[in-house]
């Protein structure tokens, strides 16, 4: 299978050449008018000198018009070219004197001829003709009057003459393409020479090296080198984590997979009855333990950066703390503590995940159960103000020693505990899944007057 990979040289020749071509063929419209004109030019002062030749031997006979044709003027006229020669004298009221009787009229849109000649272009037995037409005034004792001379060519010559202009146009134009796409191929390459000396540098490095690339690039590649730098810099700090993570997991899975390979072994040792009972309850707490952690590690797994792309969900904030609260009402009543849950508004929406943020609710309500002793109120509360989606959850317990509020959201940090149940992931989570949604979340504890974890959100 084939992938369509788009090269910048070709792309770059393709608009550069593309536009030159566009450029010529304009040039060489251009050209082409040109080119006739001139011809026109050209041509039509031959015809205005035979056609002034002709009126120059108009004569007055009695009362008649005689012409006396100089064939010589019309001679010198074919002389110029292989085309074929017209010629017509006719009066002021339209009557034929002389020359070729059809010889094609005034066009009905030209303007009137008086001492100004005039030019035109028309069909006359198949061929292509022009025509210069003049018109003068002849006085005699008998007659006054004013006369029409039209003298016409055909126009093989005068297209020979633009067809071989047109021809060495299109000629230059094509070497000046040529010529100008051989310096842009140059030109282009050339200016990608350091996207070349960039993929070289790129290619020497260790696959471990993600420092960012210092390498000197021209200022149109420059952003395109700060956003590498910047996923680099990014990739670094996600593998140093995976790598702080994955040690760190490998480290607190050991403790209970050898404490449940040892209670094993001491089991399967004895023989009394009651120390087979303390031994499988020892492996029971273990192997909770060890559940547990794998639980909760998946759940951190889930609150990566890459499966939190698609936050779309509408979450009533409300009924999901409401039933949350719920739900862990008959664990907190087996520790001896009061769960509850407060809010004044009875629906607020946010956009979301709505499973992760389910599993970092529990998780606050579940470490406070863990950590609290009995007769310990605790309240969940949600306010909405100004956009902002506030959710608290207060203790009254002991709280929290000032030494270890900093460290309290790092992974496997179990604070004060010591029972062994913990796994030290729980407001790890929490601090990850709010702030893939946009929010924070902050500690607010007193030693012996409880602890308050609050969380901000943005409203839909």
């Amino acid at each position: 299978m084939t992938k369509n990979r788009s090269s910048i040289r070709k792309r770059l020749l393709f608009i550069l050449m593309g536009t030159l071509v566009l450029i010529s063929i304009l040039m060489l419209i251009e050209v082409k008018s040109s080119a006739r004109i001139a011809a026109n030019e050209a041509y039509d002062r031959v015809l205005l000198g035979s056609a002034l030749a002709i009126s120059e031997r108009v004569l007055i006979v009695g009362e008649h018009i005689d012409v006396d044709i100089p064939y010589v003027a019309l001679e010198m006229l074919a002389s110029e070219s292989q085309d074929r020669i017209f010629y017509q004298v006719t009066t002021q009221d339209h009557s034929f004197v002389t020359g070729y009787e059809d010889l094609p009229p005034l066009p009905k849109k030209a303007k009137p001829i008086f001492d100004e000649p005039l030019f035109y272009d028309a069909i006359y037995k198949g061929d292509e003709i022009r025509i210069g037409a003049i018109n003068r005034f002849i006085s005699s004792p008998k007659l006054s009057t004013r006369f029409t001379v039209r003298v016409a060519e055909t126009t093989d010559a005068r297209n020979s003459l633009i067809q071989k202009m047109v021809t060495d146009a299109i000629l230059r134009q094509f070497i000046l393409i040529f010529v100008a796409g051989c310096i842009m191929w140059v030109g282009v390459s050339w200016g990608l020479k350091p996207l070349r000396h960039l993929q070289a540098a790129l290619k020497r490095r260790n696959p471990k090296d993600l420092h960012p690339i210092a390498h000197k690039v021209p200022q149109e590649v420059q952003q395109l080198v700060n956003g590498i730098n910047d996923l680099m810099d990014r990739l670094s700090q996600s593998i140093e984590a995976m790598q702080r993570f994955t040690s760190n997991a490998a480290h607190q899975l050991r403790t209970p997979l050898a404490a449940i390979q040892t209670q094993t072994e001491l089991a399967l040792k004895t023989n009394e009855t009651d120390e087979l009972h303390h031994r499988l309850e020892h492996l029971k707490q273990s192997t909770q333990q060890s559940t547990r952690l794998v639980n909760q590690l998946l759940s951190l797994a889930r609150a990566m950066p890459d499966q939190m792309a698609l936050l779309s969900e509408t979450i009533d904030v409300v009924k999901t703390c409401r039933e949350i609260t719920a739900q862990l009402v008959p664990h907190a009543l087996e520790k001896g503590m009061d769960l509850g849950f407060e809010c004044e508004t009875d629906k607020i929406l946010i956009l979301g995940h709505e499973g992760l943020l389910h599993e970092a609710l529990k998780n606050l309500i579940e470490n406070a159960i863990a950590y609290c002793p009995k007769e310990t109120e605790i309240t969940v509360k949600v306010f909405h103000e100004n956009k902002i989606v506030t959710i608290e959850v207060h203790d009254t317990g002991l709280g929290i020693p000032s030494e270890l509020q900093d460290k309290i959201f790092e992974r496997f940090n179990r604070g004060s505990r010591s029972d062994g149940n913990g796994c030290g992931l729980g407001l790890s989570i929490v601090k990850e899944i709010v702030e893939r949604h946009s929010g924070h979340i902050t500690l607010i504890s007193e030693p012996q007057s409880g602890t308050t974890f609050c969380i901000t959100l943005q409203s839909k």
